[in-house]
């Protein structure tokens, strides 16, 4: 299934398919029963597929850009099977792209060295041909950006029983109406079922299928933000992000779980449906979202048999349960004699396909009269407790009943589990456990056994595990967890857990192995929020000015600038005021940076002042350099130069004393981008240089490409061409090896200005297409209107004017729509100039042809007034 998807080019559906059945596999392949020469050979043959899976699984991480990610797990897999051809290519490829040349030549001697001494055999062919693309920079084995999603709809862990009719209203309502709820008690399979409509009609969509949990969501205040993260749009306000990735997009949203935030989800819903006329919302709820022309469809438990029937075993909770209890003991077998009481557990627990599946779980150590009995008695017991709510006494029960099942360390990790949002990793169960006195060991043993029973479930993303628990199962845990007064101090243990993580976090985005660090907060972002809200709420001030502290940068750096800011704001707000200066100081400096991203330079100023003036008096650190710098590049936006110019040079000559090598990287390159808006080209030039070297002694290559793209600009500006391609080529890589869309798009595009101007018309248009395809990949607009505009350009120069004007009125279109305001586009207009403006000029120069100067003189005139 997985490599029919790869060869269809779904490199995504078929990675996620490799996942599912990588997990599949648990320890050697018939581990103790290899004594006979055929169980051996069996055995190696199982042995064999694995790898083949695994090489399949490297090759689907190569084809989405993931090349850095899977270095590490190609070395581990070539230390286990080191003959393996395949990946030795795979981990050259992955070095080359990740921009370790060397290291990728050196990976080919380390091959022929292992074939030769241990097998007497040279390389295969497509092994040295590989070594040869790489030594002379083939662009066919070029990094690829990360392919824009089509929707995140994650595979199907567990076959779907029939529920054939709802699934048919559900796809016809989608395909007639905008706004579809599915409403229904807890456990009653909403969730599954909107999963399931929308992969039934995703091929009819062009953007695919996108799942919202909005059971991650905190509260009300959160959803714009859960939204946003799942679309993966990042930058300003989360709406507007969200808006503005399917403004233009053919796309079905699911917003799963609305029920707890009922209001917030339906005026998200109507945002959406509002603004973005190609998308169409599918709900799932305990009760309606109340919008303008919302069909609902209230989704009803699983039929159950008549008592009497004689075909007990065809309904599809019977269905159901045979096959949940076959993935349990396989070889259970829906006898006649077991129907009726398969039928009997389902009608006990009113058809609800949770509940079913809790009970299936049990068969792998209860025999069906056994497990029906304990389900009845249960249930008797549930109703005379909880009477007023007996259509939900069934699922109750079971979730009841699994929790009493599990031993005092299983409890342990549910109730910690349970305070996590959007899943929790192993590490940080490890270490939660280890304060009950379990060790890593036992920790991995006891989820392995909590996997088994259902209770709870894993996912892979990135191919590392995180667990997580069905909504049911927390609500009852953390119910049991107020009841006991433990809830506090489980919550407590979690916020202290990510607040170190965050610290020690906040240390690798300053080194060489940022990126790891990067990937690490994105997956933990909800349980980020969930410590800083038990923080607010308990309320424990150390803990909120240690998140708001360390995560600035991250914010930053994973361009969540509106996000970032509404948690700065609500930890510093938590902070207390005797809180450790230092830390309120980069707080309010990371602050003043995100306020100036979104160009409100009142609340950066006010920030930055804040911060400035908290460090004053005290030695030089790397919190009041950064304080000083980003306050010296809210001022430059706000066109205070002089001060601007005293503050940058102060930040500078603090870090040349007593601070860090990323410390003076830092300060140069805001000082550099303030510079850069006047005109300043000696001070932009002095700064570059000095931001380069200085983060080339740290390996940190996340300032190197911007200060590259910037030493471009100088040279365009002095008409050194050569020093400007040179520039440009080296920023390409820098940014492609960072994984900078925008910054790779804008060097493609400056190398495409260069061959305009040499009047090579064919490699301008090859690198202004590139430019423009990376851009959207990587969902930057403004980018993607500059090299559209250009584009345009290098067409018109080629004597096709009928599509210049095409792409010139595109970029037009596109800039009369409104959007956040953000520092980094105007930053680009300093540099290189309005994509509005260009399409205009060029609009004037068709005009030109054409003999009209009027038309050609008022735009023009427009083109002198744009400043989008």
């Amino acid at each position: 299934e997985a490599r029919a998807y790869l060869r269809e080019g779904d490199a995504r559906a078929g990675a996620d398919v490799l996942a599912l059945a990588l997990d599949l596999w648990r320890g050697p392949a018939l581990h103790g029963l290899t004594d006979t020469e055929w169980l051996s050979a069996e055995a190696r043959r199982l042995e064999a597929l694995r790898v083949d899976a695994l090489e399949e699984q490297f090759e689907a991480a190569l084809a989405l850009g993931q090349h850095r990610e899977i270095v590490s797990e190609l070395r581990a897999a070539l230390e286990q099977d080191p003959f393996r051809e395949r990946l030795w290519g795979q981990l050259m490829l992955a070095l080359y792209r990740s921009g370790r040349q060397a290291d990728a030549l050196e990976t080919f001697q380390e091959a022929r060295r292992v074939l030769a001494e241990q097998l007497g055999l040279e390389p295969v062919p497509e092994l040295r041909r590989l070594q040869e693309a790489i030594l002379e920079h083939d662009p066919s084995i070029g990094a690829v950006p990360a392919p824009s999603r089509r929707g995140n709809l994650p595979a199907a862990s567990t076959s779907f029983v029939d529920r054939e009719r709802e699934l048919g209203q559900i796809v016809d309502f989608l395909r007639e109406h905008r706004v579809v709820t599915l409403t229904g008690p807890p456990g009653v399979g909403k969730s599954r079922l909107a999963l399931e409509a929308v992969r039934s009609v995703e091929s009819e969509v062009r953007d695919g299928g996108w799942l919202v949990d909005l059971a991650r969501a905190g509260g009300a205040t959160d959803v714009v933000r859960v939204v946003a993260q799942a679309l993966d749009a990042r930058g300003g306000d989360a709406l507007a992000r969200a808006i503005g990735r399917l403004r233009d997009a053919d796309a079905i949203l699911i917003l799963d779980s609305c029920e707890h935030v009922i209001e917030e989800a339906g005026r998200v819903s109507s945002a959406l449906l509002r603004e973005c006329p190609g998308v169409r919302v599918l709900a799932t709820s305990r009760e309606a979202l109340h919008l303008v022309g919302e069909t609902r469809l209230r989704v009803a438990p699983l039929a159950v048999p008549d008592p009497e029937s004689a075909d007990r075993d065809q309904s599809a909770a019977v269905q159901l349960f045979a096959a949940r209890a076959r993935a349990a003991r396989p070889e259970f077998e829906l006898t006649a004699e077991a129907a009726p009481i398969v039928a009997e557990i389902s009608r006990q627990i009113d058809g609800l396909p949770l509940a079913i599946e809790l009970a299936a779980a049990r068969v792998n150590h209860l025999g069906l009269t056994e497990l029906l009995s304990l389900v009845a008695r249960r249930l008797e017991r549930v109703r005379d407790r909880r009477a007023s709510d007996g259509a939900r006494a069934g699922l109750r029960t079971l979730v009841e009943w699994s929790y009493d099942l599990v031993h005092a360390d299983e409890k342990m990790l549910l109730h910690q589990l349970a305070v996590h949002r959007g899943g929790a990793s192993l590490p940080s169960l490890i270490c939660l456990g280890a304060g009950h006195g379990l060790d890593e060991t036992t920790v991995t043993y006891l989820l392995g056994i909590l996997v088994d029973k259902s209770i709870v479930s894993v996912s892979f993303p990135g191919g590392r595990a995180r667990y997580d628990l069905l909504d049911s199962v927390r609500d009852y845990v953390l119910e049991q967890l107020t009841a006991t007064g433990s809830l506090a101090a489980t919550q407590r243990a979690h916020a202290e857990y990510f607040a170190t993580l965050a610290d020690a976090a906040r240390r690798e985005l300053r080194a060489s192995d940022w990126q790891a660090g990067l990937r690490q907060l994105a997956l933990e972002n909800d349980n980020l929020w969930a410590a800083l809200t038990y923080a607010r709420e308990a309320p424990d001030p150390p803990i909120a000015i240690r998140l708001g502290a360390a995560l600035g940068w991250y914010f930053a750096v994973a361009e969540r600038v509106s996000e970032g800011r509404r948690f700065l704001e609500l930890a510093f707000a938590a902070a207390s005021e005797d809180a450790p200066v230092t830390l309120r100081t980069e707080l309010l400096g990371s602050l003043c940076f995100l306020a100036t991203e979104e160009l409100d330079l009142d609340a950066a100023i006010d920030a930055g002042e804040r911060g400035v003036a908290l460090a004053r008096g005290a030695p030089a650190s790397s919190e009041s350099i950064l304080a000083q710098a980003t306050l010296s590049l809210a001022l430059a936006y706000a066109d205070d130069q002089a001060r601007a110019a005293v503050l940058a040079e102060d930040a500078c000559a603090a870090a040349h004393a007593g601070g860090t090598d990323w410390d003076l990287a830092l300060a140069s390159l805001l000082r550099a981008m303030g510079a850069a808006r006047v005109g300043d080209l000696s001070t932009v030039a002095a700064m570059a240089a000095q931001v380069y070297d200085r983060s080339d002694a740290i390996g940190f290559i996340a300032f190197q490409a911007p200060a590259r793209l910037l030493q471009a600009w100088v040279a365009d500006r002095l008409g050194d061409a050569e020093a400007s391609g040179e520039a440009y080529g080296r920023a390409l890589e820098l940014a492609t090896e960072a994984g900078f869309g925008d910054h790779a798009a804008l060097a493609l595009a400056g190398l495409g200005a260069n061959a305009l101007a040499a009047k090579d018309l064919r490699h301008a248009e090859e690198l202004f297409r590139r430019s423009l395809a990376t851009a959207e990949a990587a969902r930057t607009p403004w980018v993607a209107a500059h090299a559209r505009a250009n584009l345009g350009r290098v067409l018109a120069a080629a004597g096709d004017a009928e599509t210049a004007e095409r792409l010139y009125q595109n970029v037009l279109e596109w800039s009369r729509t409104p959007r956040p305001r953000q520092a980094r586009e105007s930053l680009n207009i300093a540099l290189v100039g309005s994509p509005a403006a260009t399409a205009l000029l060029g609009l004037a120069e068709l005009a030109d042809a054409r003999g009209d100067a009027a038309a050609a003189d008022e735009l023009r005139a427009h083109a002198g007034l744009s400043v989008a």
